[in-house]
């Protein structure tokens, strides 16, 4: 299952099925998942996905998804809570301290906060990974 895909329940066993329910919206679900996977308010990921909570509620309301753009940027975050979790090997706890705790190393931002864009997200995947081989990062 492609990372991240678990813990917004989507039923995907390919990076191309994640794709494809990304460009056609998830599911406000979603966010809820996320949410409660963390263990945060939904008021502080919205903040982290820059999704209104006027748009989420309305969304969830008519029973729409959110857009292709708002989507990516859950399961962007959801990757890295996955990845993050694995490095802790499967220690929740450990890894939602580690995600929501300032770092240094990412300018005084919390690996959550940093994990906005593609660019960071994609940079704390690869930091994960050298984390877990040893090299120094």
């Amino acid at each position: 299952m492609p990372l991240g895909a678990r813990i917004l329940h989507l039923e995907a066993e390919s990076d191309l099925r994640v794709a494809q329910y990304i460009n056609d919206g998830l599911s406000p679900t979603a966010l809820e998942h996320l949410a409660e996977h963390l263990g945060i308010s939904m008021s502080d990921l919205l903040a982290l996905t820059g999704i209104k909570s006027s748009t989420y509620f309305e969304r969830k309301r008519q029973r729409r998804p959110l857009s292709p753009e708002e989507s990516s940027r859950v399961y962007r975050l959801a990757k890295v809570v996955e990845a993050t979790e694995a490095y802790f090997e499967g220690d929740r706890e450990a890894a939602r301290r580690w995600l929501l705790n300032k770092k240094m190393a990412l300018g005084g931002e919390a690996p959550l906060e940093f994990a906005r864009t593609p660019e960071g997200s994609d940079y704390l995947i690869r930091l994960l990974g050298r984390m877990a081989h040893g090299i120094p990062s």
